[in-house]
């Protein structure tokens, strides 16, 4: 019996250290905010807010009167 309760702990252990892992390999590519490499998230959201401030005017309307 004390062996199944000393199998558990390892298991347990061991599913800990793969979630960790895995964990930590998602934020290291996802959203890494190294300047040189950034992170996939960081990048996209990064091109999105420069196409925010960028702010052109919509050139198929026509000019209002004034």
């Amino acid at each position: 019996m004390n062996n199944n309760r000393g199998q558990i702990v390892v298991e347990y252990v061991l599913l800990l250290v793969v979630a960790v892992g895995l964990a930590a390999l998602l934020v290291s590519q996802l959203v890494s905010r190294n300047a040189d490499d950034p992170g996939v998230l960081t990048l996209k959201w990064h091109e999105l807010l420069k196409t925010v401030g960028d702010d052109l005017p919509d050139s198929n309307k026509t000019p209002a009167k004034q």
